[in-house]
């Protein structure tokens, strides 16, 4: 007699949570923990499959759609890219630190609010708690995975301390001072009518550019939506094409609370090719911290994209730094050494390479010859071009 294997059909996942039914106010703690759950097991899944490149229509992904609901998946592919955006080589405490004030500015009620290197130090903390079995405490002060409940947990909106203190911002005019009022909103952009509109608004660069740079807005209270304006600011600069405030904006990577100076490569790629003498002016002036100067280094590496003029001048340029045995930062020179493997031109100048290596111009801590022989194109690490990344807007 043959045997035929049983397939017991799996319960949905849905179903059992009831709040998934109709989505109105907000879950009960046990359905919260519940879905906080759910999503964990959705994200794992889904990220198995972008790995896989498994396309949308596949059998396995209209599976993940059926267990778990589609409002739910697409939810997920959302919020893992949001937060598998790549941050700077140079820049990534800013982007740390960005992500740790937007979220506290929304569920940071009761809780301290702590400054960058407080930050750094208690994620140093949090990676101890978690390979330990001491309670995660710091887990709680850092609100860590809050994309996986911000849409299903009240707002706990941290009102700013009477002895809370930050200069007076500068007042701004029409129409550039609705960016005080976008928040943290951070894909806002203003959409221009029309020519004279974009003119308009370009008559006000050097008020932008103040904004940019108001240290009453930067050091503002993270859950007042005037302090984001610095962000809106400096993307704005950049639609503008501003290439004449590049040189201004850099000091903002020297704050001792810097959230911005990772997007400053992409706002001066931005502002086309006349910002390029204003880059190279940053990376050579040896009076500028490494910071700056490496974060101009990856806007012109950035710019490279389709210029093979370009992408020549700056290895040459980068070079000369290199080579260069009486001035030198190690930092720098490390994160030239970065994009250089990223323009795949280390080749080029190889005896200049082991030289800087050889007479220890370069900063181990931050790249070795051993890490120049790995595979660094770390943009490729998550945007496959899978098209997961478009179910968000096939939904819309």
């Amino acid at each position: 007699m043959s045997k035929r294997k049983r397939h017991s059909a799996k319960p949905t996942a849905l179903p059992q949570i009831e709040w998934l039914k109709h989505r109105t106010g907000y879950p009960s703690p046990e359905e919260r923990e519940a879905i906080i759950q759910l999503r964990r097991e959705i994200s794992s899944e889904l990220l198995l499959l972008v790995i896989a490149k498994v396309s949308p229509e596949s059998p396995r992904a209209q599976a993940l759609f059926k267990k778990y609901g589609r409002e739910e998946v697409i939810r997920a592919t959302k919020k893992i890219d949001e937060g598998m955006e790549l941050p700077s080589f140079v820049g990534d405490e800013a982007h740390s630190y960005r992500d740790y004030r937007q979220r506290y500015a929304r569920f940071g009620a009761g809780l301290k609010f702590f400054s960058s290197k407080e930050i750094d130090e208690l994620y140093m903390e949090h990676a101890e708690q978690l390979m330990s079995d001491e309670e995660n405490e710091t887990g709680k002060l850092l609100l860590v995975g809050w994309r996986e409940w911000d849409d299903i947990t009240p707002p706990a909106i941290p009102p700013r301390p009477a002895d809370y203190a930050a200069p007076t911002p500068a007042s701004y005019p029409a129409p550039i001072n609705e960016l005080l009022e976008w928040g943290d909103d951070l894909k806002r952009s203003h959409q221009f009518a029309n020519e004279a509109e974009l003119m308009q608004w370009k008559k006000y660069i050097p008020a932008l550019t103040r904004m940019a740079l108001d240290p009453g807005l930067l050091n503002g209270w993270p859950s007042e939506a005037a302090s984001w304006a610095p962000w809106h600011a400096i993307h704005a600069l950049g639609e503008l094409e501003a290439w004449e405030s590049a040189p201004a904006l850099a000091p903002l990577a020297d704050l001792e609370n810097d959230w911005l100076s990772d997007h400053l490569p992409h706002i001066w790629a931005d502002m086309g090719r006349q910002v390029e003498p204003s880059l190279w002016m940053i990376l050579e002036n040896s009076s500028a911290t490494a910071k700056q100067r490496g974060l101009a280094a990856q806007s012109l590496q950035m710019m490279t994209d389709d210029n093979e003029a370009l992408e020549n001048r700056l290895i040459h340029g980068f070079e000369k730094i290199l080579k260069n045995e009486k001035v030198f930062d190690p930092t720098l020179n490390a994160y030239l050494l970065y994009y250089l493997k990223q323009m795949e031109a280390l080749d080029e100048i190889r005896e200049t390479v082991d030289m800087a290596f050889d007479q220890g111009r370069v900063d181990l801590d931050i790249i070795t010859p051993e890490d120049l022989e790995e595979d660094f194109d770390d943009d490729d690490d998550f945007d496959d071009d899978s098209d997961f990344d478009d179910l968000d807007d096939e939904d819309d």
